[in-house]
């Protein structure tokens, strides 16, 4: 059994984790569309931008609190949507929302998750975004937007860039397969899959003012989309290629993220995943204007190594990151990363945790 005392890197958080998971499954959480080279391009991307300091400002207290549509975080990284959890952990959804709950951050839970829904919400009421495939008509979103509204979340994700699921050539060579299994949740609301590909402008639109909770729309990759999405009315815009899941060959997300904080970022909120394991790899996307960061392969890890604790501990170790990331570069508070404190500059070699 490992001792989670023992795991004070996130590298050895991910060695710990290959060496418990079955490859096979390692393999399926860790690949990306394709050949991967989005998977990198992330990578690469975080890694050619560089933190720039300034010094003797009185760093002798850090605060990483922030918040996102309306949800207080203790320090800015929140849960990733995941679907497969249950593969890492039985606790699946659960486990990691015991593990936000306790860090006092928020998980946004996955539409496919094991756990009932309610469940997750009850961990702490009002924290925790419900991440919304969009598997019915109107009419279907609807049943689902007031069912998890009365659970207890505080808004609703929508996951737009997935119309079609994507071959993942390092999956296909293990030979290693996930596909949802049909949890009560679903089971109760039913689950047509080709209403993603139909999915419009004009349905997110209509879901933003039907429902009660914000609408977070997550997948944007573009200023384009960003400005249609705002044009909807959604709360927030998060920035995400779904950690390289889904289009091989795409820009990495923080490429894409400083023009689209400039295009909206003064009417919406603005988050981002994809790529991110490291506090000073958040806080270069702090510093483009991010509010928050999601982690999605970090939980699987984490979970794997240790359950709710194993995740705790990845959290730990990241809020231990960004402190220290922020007082090295003269920050006292998560509004003071600002734009000033990174530049583009010579690419370095990814690190063997970025490509697992």
């Amino acid at each position: 059994m490992t001792d989670l005392a023992d795991l004070k890197t996130i590298s050895q958080v991910i060695a710990r984790a290959r060496e418990v998971v079955d490859p096979s499954a390692f393999a399926w959480g860790a690949a990306g569309a394709g050949e991967g080279v989005t998977v990198a391009r992330n990578s690469i991307g975080l890694n050619s931008l560089a933190l720039v300091p300034r010094h003797m400002r009185d760093v002798e207290d850090v605060d990483t609190a922030t918040s996102f549509v309306g949800v207080p975080l203790a320090f800015p990284v929140m849960l990733a949507p995941v679907g497969a959890l249950g593969i890492y952990h039985t606790g699946d959804a659960l486990a990691a929302a015991a593990a936000a709950t306790q860090v006092s951050t928020a998980i946004i839970c996955s539409e496919l998750t094991t756990s009932l829904w309610e469940d997750v919400a009850a961990t702490h009421p009002g924290h925790h975004i419900f991440q919304m495939y969009v598997f019915g008509d109107r009419d279907w979103m609807h049943e689902v937007a007031v069912r998890v509204e009365q659970a207890g979340f505080a808004a609703i994700c929508v996951t737009v860039d997935t119309p079609v699921i994507s071959r993942r050539d390092r999956s296909i060579e293990q030979e290693f397969g996930w596909s949802s299994p049909s949890p009560p949740n679903l089971q109760q609301h039913g689950s047509d899959p080709t209403y993603r590909a139909r999915f419009t402008w004009e349905d997110l639109r209509w879901l933003v003012e039907d429902s009660e909770l914000p609408i977070v729309v997550k997948g944007v990759m573009t200023v384009e989309d960003a400005v249609a999405a705002v044009g909807c009315g959604v709360a927030a815009v998060y920035v995400s290629n779904h950690g390289g899941r889904v289009v091989d060959h795409g820009m990495s997300t923080i490429e894409v993220l400083g023009e689209i904080v400039a295009a909206v970022g003064a009417s919406v909120e603005v988050a981002v995943d994809s790529g991110f394991t490291s506090g000073a790899d958040v806080c270069k996307a702090l510093a483009l204007g991010a509010r928050a960061v999601g982690i999605g392969r970090l939980q699987c890890w984490g979970l794997a190594v240790g359950g709710a604790d194993g995740l705790v501990r990845v959290l730990d170790i990241l809020k231990t990151e960004i402190s220290i990331t922020m007082a090295s570069i003269g920050c006292r508070e998560v509004a003071e990363i600002t734009p000033d404190r990174v530049r583009w500059s010579i690419p370095v070699p990814p690190s063997g945790v970025a490509f697992l």
